[in-house]
C-alpha cells in the first residue's frame, strides 16, 4: 500500500488549491472592472502624415480627430460594442520649414488621410487597441484574482472553527458582494469616463455628412480643402494605376526579349536585393507582378533569398502595418531578411516580425542557405526630415563596427574547404583542405555610414579605386570578411565595387553595391513634390538580381531591373563579378 502523506503536506495542498480557486474565482468577478479600466487605458503614440497623435478609445458612437488648435473631427462610425477611437494631437506638425510651409495646399494634403480614408486608419488603429484592451484586461483580472483570492483564503482560514454550512454562505456572500461592487465600479466609471461623454453640436461636412466637425469655422476650412483633397485622390489613383498597366505591359516584353539571359548559371542561387520601399503600395503591386514573372522563366528553387535594406515604411507608423503585410506578401515562397531604416521605428520591427520577416540585431542569421548578417539603424527620420531621433547613444559607424566585429567572430570560429576550378595549375589539387577560405557572408545595411564603419574604411576609398570586377588586384584595403556587403538610404543605385581580399593564402572577394529604391520615393521631399503611400513613384524604382554560389556564398554577378517614373521596365545585362563559378582559389 504507497504511504500516505503526511497531514501537514496535506494541508498545505489543500490551502493552495483553495487559494488558486479563490484566484480563478475572484478573477472572473473583478472582469467588469478589468474590462473598464483597460478600455479606458488603451492608448498609444503615432503619426498621421505630420501630426503626432496619442490614439485612445471612446464610445460616443464616433472616431475622432481632434486636432487642437483647429477642433476636433467627428467620423459617424463605430466598431465591435460601440466603440471608436479618439486620435488627439500631441504636437504642432512636422514640417521642417517655415511657418508659411504649414498653409501650403502640398502639406495639408500629407495632413488629410482622416478625411481622405477614415475607415482605414480607424480599422488599423482598431487591432492595435482590441490587443491593448485583451492584455490590460488580464492583467488586470489578474490583480484582481490575485487581491481577491486572497481575501477569500483569508475569510475562510478565519472561520475555521464555523461549521462548513456556516463557511461556505459567508463565502459565497462575499464572492456576491465582490462581484456587484465590481460590476457597479465598473458601470459608474464608465458612465463617468470622459470617451463615453457624447459631443455637443457637430458640424456635419455636406459632401460626407458622415464627417463632422466641432465648430464651423473647421467645417468651413474642411469644406475648401475636401475638393481639393478629392481630386488630388482621384489623380493620384489614375497615375498609380496608368504605372502599374505601363509596367506590367513593358515588363512582359522585356521578360520575353531577356528571359533566357537571367538564368543562373551551374550551381548559383539568386538572390533578389531591394532597399527603401518606403511605403509605396504601388512599388509593392509592381515588385509583386515582377517576381511572379521571373518564376515563370527562371528555374524552380533558384531564388533563395529576398533582402531589403532598410526604410521599410515611411513613417514607422501603427498605421503602416498595412503596407508591410502587403510587402510580406511580395514573394510568399521566398525567405526575407530586411534591415531597420531610419524611417522604420520599433513598431515597424514589430509589424516585420509578426508577417514573418527576419529583422536581424546586429547578428547573423541563416535564410534561404546563406548567412546573413545585418544590424538595426539606431536613428528615426519623420517625414519632411523635420524630426531626427536617436536616443540609443549609438551612431551609424558604431552599429557597423559592431556587426563587424560579430561577423569577424563568425569568420575566425569555422573555415570551408574551396577548390578552385583552376588549382591544378598551383599543383593543389592532391590536398583539397591546403585551398580554404573563411566563410562568406551577406550583410544588409541601411546607410552609408554604417558601411563604412563594418569596412574600417571610408566608402569614398571603395569606390576611387580603379575598377576590377573580375580580376584580383591588390587594391591597399585590408581583407574584409568574403561576401556581399548592400545598403541604401540614398535612393540611387551605384557600383557594385569588388573589394579583393588578398592578404592571406586564399584570394576571396566582397562586392559592395548601393542600391536604388524599391519604391520609387523620393528622399528628398519638398511641399510641391513628395510621395505617398499610393502614388506613382517619382523616381525610377529599381531592383537587383544577385548571383552567388551555392556553396562559398561568394557572389558571381548581377542583374539591375528598372522602372522609369513613367513605369516602363527595363532589365540590364548581367555584370559579372568576383573569379569564375564564384569559388576561391590559392593566392600566387
Amino acid at each position: 500500500m504507497a504511504e500516505q502523506p503526511p497531514d501537514a503536506v496535506r494541508a498545505v495542498v489543500r490551502a493552495a488549491t483553495g487559494w488558486l480557486a479563490g484566484v480563478l474565482l475572484a478573477a472572473v468577478v473583478s472582469l467588469p472592472w478589468a474590462v473598464e479600466q483597460a478600455v479606458e487605458g488603451a492608448s498609444f503614440e503615432d503619426r498621421v502624415g505630420t501630426l503626432p497623435v496619442e490614439i485612445s478609445l471612446a464610445h460616443d458612437g464616433y472616431t475622432t480627430l481632434d486636432t487642437g488648435l483647429l477642433g476636433k473631427v467627428y467620423w459617424r462610425r463605430t466598431g465591435p460594442g460601440g466603440f471608436g477611437a479618439v486620435l488627439r494631437s500631441t504636437g504642432p506638425p512636422i514640417a521642417g520649414g517655415t511657418l508659411a510651409s504649414y498653409a501650403s495646399p502640398a502639406f495639408v494634403q500629407a495632413n488629410t488621410r482622416f478625411l481622405d480614408d477614415p475607415e482605414q486608419l480607424a480599422s488599423t488603429y482598431g487591432a492595435e487597441l482590441r490587443g491593448q484592451v485583451v492584455e490590460g484586461t488580464l492583467v488586470r483580472a489578474a490583480v484582481g484574482g490575485v487581491v481577491g483570492g486572497t481575501v477569500l483564503a483569508l475569510t475562510w482560514s478565519a472561520m475555521a472553527t464555523r461549521t462548513r454550512r456556516r463557511r461556505w454562505v459567508v463565502a459565497g456572500a462575499v464572492v456576491a458582494l465582490g462581484a456587484g461592487s465590481s460590476l457597479g465600479v465598473g458601470w459608474a466609471l464608465f458612465r463617468s469616463w470622459e470617451g463615453h461623454v457624447a459631443p455637443g453640436t457637430t458640424y456635419p461636412l455636406p459632401s460626407r455628412p458622415a464627417l463632422a466637425f466641432s465648430s464651423p469655422q473647421a467645417r468651413e476650412l474642411a469644406v475648401q480643402v475636401q475638393p481639393f483633397i478629392e481630386k488630388n485622390a482621384r489623380r493620384i489613383r489614375e497615375r498609380g494605376d496608368a504605372y502599374r498597366a505601363e509596367a506590367r505591359a513593358t515588363l512582359a516584353a522585356q521578360i520575353s526579349a531577356r528571359g533566357e539571359e537571367l538564368q543562373p548559371r551551374e550551381g548559383e542561387v539568386i538572390v533578389l536585393a531591394e532597399a527603401d520601399p518606403q511605403g509605396s503600395f504601388v512599388g509593392v503591386d509592381v515588385r509583386r507582378d515582377l517576381y511572379a514573372a521571373l518564376a515563370e522563366v527562371l528555374p524552380e528553387g533558384s531564388v533563395v533569398l529576398r533582402t531589403i535594406a532598410g526604410d521599410v515604411t515611411s513613417n514607422g507608423t501603427v498605421a503602416e502595418a498595412e503596407f508591410v503585410r502587403d510587402e510580406a506578401t511580395v514573394t510568399p515562397d521566398v525567405p526575407v531578411v530586411a534591415a531597420k531604416g531610419d524611417h522604420d521605428t520599433d513598431t515597424t520591427v514589430e509589424q516585420l516580425l509578426d508577417a514573418h520577416l527576419t529583422v536581424p540585431d546586429t547578428e547573423l542569421v541563416d535564410a534561404g542557405g546563406l548567412r546573413v548578417a545585418s544590424a538595426r539603424d539606431p536613428a528615426f527620420k519623420a517625414l519632411f526630415g523635420g524630426l531626427v531621433v536617436n536616443d540609443t547613444g549609438l551612431t551609424e559607424d558604431d552599429i557597423g563596427e559592431r556587426l563587424r566585429a560579430v561577423v569577424d567572430e563568425e569568420v575566425a570560429a569555422g573555415t570551408a574547404p574551396r577548390l578552385s576550378a583552376d588549382a591544378s595549375d598551383l599543383g593543389s589539387t592532391d590536398d583539397p583542405a591546403a585551398v580554404t577560405a573563411p566563410p562568406s557572408v551577406t550583410v544588409v545595411l541601411h546607410q552609408p555610414r554604417a558601411v563604412a564603419g563594418y569596412l574600417g574604411a571610408d566608402l569614398d576609398l571603395v569606390r576611387d579605386r580603379p575598377a576590377s570586377l573580375t580580376t584580383p588586384v591588390d587594391d591597399g584595403i585590408p581583407d574584409l570578411p568574403p561576401g556581399i556587403v548592400t545598403y541604401g538610404h540614398l535612393h540611387d543605385a551605384a557600383g557594385p565595387w569588388v573589394v579583393w581580399n588578398t592578404d592571406g593564402d586564399v584570394v576571396t572577394w566582397t562586392v559592395i553595391t548601393q542600391l536604388g529604391t524599391a519604391g520609387g520615393v523620393e528622399e528628398n521631399p519638398t511641399f510641391n513634390r513628395f510621395s505617398t503611400p499610393f502614388s506613382a513613384p517619382l523616381k525610377t524604382l529599381s531592383v537587383q538580381l544577385q548571383y552567388v554560389n551555392a556553396e562559398t556564398g561568394l557572389q558571381t554577378g548581377l542583374v539591375p531591373i528598372t522602372f522609369t517614373p513613367g513605369g516602363e521596365a527595363s532589365i540590364g545585362g548581367r555584370v559579372d563579378v568576383g573569379l569564375p563559378g564564384g569559388v576561391p582559389t590559392p593566392a600566387r
